[in-house]
């Protein structure tokens, strides 16, 4: 291990693992040069698949960029001068209107405290969630706010491991500890809307759930309806359809419901409540008389719709504002740090597993029409 310093950067260890341990300081091609023995331009040729070089020197150069963690820097220098600082943002699908409404509470308290974003969605696969974190890193943003897919990747784990101020919104990452997340808390929402179900008579509730998301987030919501109806209901049917994403599966979750008489459906995930609700009404029921409907997601389709539907809100946009002031006090204190005591110090290393901090928001019941007594024969 030694440190690089050129006046440029101080402190910037390197090692064998890779990017380990590398507080976000960033290495030039010059720097890979000088470690290689070699000019900054066949460094570049090299990676840009250019010149003629031998197999090893080809192999030699391509391990040096690896083992010292170069990303090449779309801006180059002009980012490190410009004093305006950018925060990316990453959502599973801007069309999903619950995350453009949490996307605009970030974008917009973010914007008035005169940072920009780079905002990207990678419709809920993990590949594209990757490339569009690789692609960040090489934009030398300060920070990032991600509602991440659920699992465990390499793109996050690299961004974890170069040092980048990350925060986790919405959505957590199973054995990655090391991330500050902002979560909303299903418990009491649910238990509001059991509640008004109960007082208006309902006893058969079901519950549509979506696994295919892998997300846990959706599974909690899950887990706590379960809990909640054992303990609040138990003598009642309350069965947890599965959904994909598929039509045709949401017609079936629909049919099993029937089968089961249920008076009442909350759904977990709200696109599915927007198709099955057609669904419903296709077969005659009549919302908020023949069946109550309740969803997550305070979104703005479902107070435009006849009747208009009773959500459980997780406070998306208060979710997101708590994002941005997790992330900026991240990016202050990696700031206080880089300009600390002026000589070169060991970084502390990126831990993969070392524990951060939950806020978890409480999710609310807001009734409208959705919601009826129930019509006995």
């Amino acid at each position: 291990m030694r440190y690089l310093d050129e006046g440029r950067r101080v402190g910037s260890l390197l090692s064998g693992a890779g990017i380990r341990g590398l507080a976000l300081t960033y290495v030039t091609i010059r720097d890979v040069a000088e470690r290689a023995g070699v000019s900054p331009t066949t460094v570049s040729q090299i990676l840009h698949g250019k010149g003629r070089f031998s197999r090893k020197t080809r192999d030699f150069v391509l391990s040096m960029v690896k083992s010292m963690g170069y990303v090449p820097d779309s801006r180059a220098r002009a980012m490190r001068s410009d004093p305006v600082k950018t925060v990316g943002l990453l959502v599973p699908d801007l069309r999903n209107a619950y995350f453009a409404d949490m996307v605009a509470s970030m974008e917009e308290e973010l914007y008035a405290r005169g940072i920009s974003t780079l905002i990207g969605s990678f419709g809920e696969d993990s590949a594209r969630q990757d490339s569009f974190l690789r692609n960040i890193m090489g934009q030398r943003i300060d920070g990032a706010i991600v509602v991440p897919k659920g699992v465990p990747t390499h793109g996050i784990e690299d961004v974890v491991r170069w040092g980048l101020p990350l925060v986790f919104v919405d959505r957590r990452v199973p054995g990655l500890t090391s991330v500050p997340y902002i979560v909303s808390d299903p418990s009491q929402g649910i238990r509001q809307a059991l509640q008004a179900l109960f007082r208006k008579g309902h006893r058969r509730v079901g519950f549509v759930s979506h696994s295919s998301l892998a997300s846990t987030t959706l599974y909690e919501r899950e887990s706590a309806f379960r809990e909640l109806t054992a303990d609040m209901m138990p003598d009642c049917d309350c069965p947890v359809v599965d959904c994909q994403g598929e039509y045709d599966s949401r017609v079936a979750g629909l049919d099993v419901l029937m089968a089961h008489h249920v008076t009442a459906v909350i759904f977990g995930y709200s696109p599915d409540a927007i198709t099955m609700i057609g669904l419903m009404q296709r077969r005659r029921l009549v919302i908020g008389a023949d069946i109550s409907v309740v969803s997550f997601d305070d979104i703005e389709v479902f107070r435009l719709m006849t009747p208009q539907v009773s959500v459980i809100s997780q406070q998306a946009q208060e979710m997101g504002r708590r994002g941005v002031r997790e992330v900026l006090e991240l990016i202050g204190a990696r700031e206080d740090a880089d300009d600390g005591g002026g000589k070169s110090a060991s970084p502390p290393e990126a831990d993969v597993g070392g524990d951060r901090h939950m806020v978890a928001i409480p999710t609310i019941f807001i009734a409208r029409d959705s919601v009826g007594p129930l019509h006995r024969d």
